[in-house]
């Protein structure tokens, strides 16, 4: 009966489905060992399940200066020398948040004032401080040796040379980085930003968004994307290339439970 069972169609294409799952981010297909899930770094245990759950008490982060969707399920936030893990699946901080910024949990990571952070292709994802960033392997879970390295059109062509505040991945092979007023369009494949840029932001470039002094985004891969500035945020559909309704709202318990 077992063998039979082994043996049995509906059994190898459930174990095909469970072996070779892929985690879609950032437009491409990660594949990160047998269960095709990125590993986190170090030190941040299990992600609560949360369901009938109330969210998780304790200090709150009400202001971001980077987000980093890890692609498995969790986006990190962060801000001076602390960090926040968010579950996106029921949708709540995870308890035992916020943490220091510290190199058994990142190591090779700046350990505060992160600018921006931004989930790139292979399962690598860009950390920037200043005129400085560093590369960030995400299977490893650490910084890649030479690490971090200036800013310039070698390392970066078309980019601010003096760093950033905020930077999105697309998923549609382009990636947006913000400064001030303006952004820059940076073509992933090719390695430089796009022509004509950087340009302005208003509501013929970004419909609804802040014009200027974005702090942190990050994709939801889900047509959505989410911006912050301060104690608030904005929801905007990257299909549609608009701000949701109703935008922006306030970051509270209400909207990001346990953040």
């Amino acid at each position: 009966m077992i063998r039979r069972l082994f043996n049995s169609y509906e059994f190898q294409i459930l174990l095909i489905t469970v072996l070779l799952i892929p985690v879609f981010c950032a437009g491409e297909t990660i594949h990160s060992g047998g269960w095709g899930l990125p590993t986190a770094p170090a030190g941040y245990g299990q992600a609560n399940s949360g369901h009938g759950q109330t969210a998780p008490s304790g200090p709150k982060l009400r202001q971001i200066q980077a987000a980093l969707n890890w692609c498995n399920g969790n986006v990190f936030f962060f801000n001076g020398g602390v960090y926040s893990k968010w579950i996106l699946d029921p949708g709540y901080g995870a308890k035992d948040y916020p943490r220091g910024i510290q190199t058994k949990y990142w190591p090779g990571l700046f350990t505060s004032d992160i600018d921006a952070a931004v989930e790139w292709t292979n399962d690598k994802a860009y950390f920037f401080k200043g005129s400085y960033y560093i590369r960030y392997d995400l299977r490893r879970g650490n910084a890649d040796p030479g690490y971090p390295k200036q800013i310039n059109n070698q390392t970066w062509p078309g980019l601010w040379s003096s760093g950033v505040d905020a930077a999105v991945n697309w998923g549609n092979g382009k990636a947006y980085f913000f400064k001030g007023n303006q952004y820059i369009r940076y073509d992933i494949k090719a390695d430089r930003a796009d022509p004509g840029y950087p340009k302005y932001i208003n509501n013929e470039t970004w419909q609804g968004l802040w014009t200027s002094g974005v702090d942190a985004a990050f994709n939801r891969y889900n047509g959505k994307a989410y911006f912050f500035k301060g104690n608030q945020y904005i929801r905007y559909d990257t299909r549609t290339d608009r701000t949701d309704p109703g935008h922006p709202k306030y970051i509270d318990n209400s909207t990001w439970p346990g953040l």
